[in-house]
């Protein structure tokens, strides 16, 4: 949280943090094309876009609203993007 709110205050720690961010997407980026190569997406996907999708509820729910954390949303968010993706709304523009 110290980091995010940094971010708002020093383009140096906003840098920082969209560095963060772009690392770890890229990282997790091999999940999204690993399960497109095996078929289970209908084409290639915008792996960005659908980690994204995958994890907003998380930061949403225990860093903007500060929710009592549920042990069940990790599950449930990966299950909604994971059907969203094999639905095709994250798939890259042709």
């Amino acid at each position: 949280m110290a980091l995010i709110a940094a971010g708002f205050r020093s383009s140096d720690a906003a840098a920082a943090l969209s560095r963060f961010w772009d690392d770890r997407y890229a990282r997790c980026a091999v999940v999204v094309t690993r399960a497109a190569d095996r078929g289970e997406l209908p084409g290639p996907a915008d792996s960005r876009a659908l980690l994204v999708a995958a994890t907003a509820p998380l930061y949403h729910e225990l860093l903007l609203i500060r929710a009592v954390p549920d042990p069940t949303l990790p599950h449930r968010s990966a299950r909604v993007a994971a059907a969203a993706a094999r639905a095709g709304t994250f798939g890259t523009p042709q």
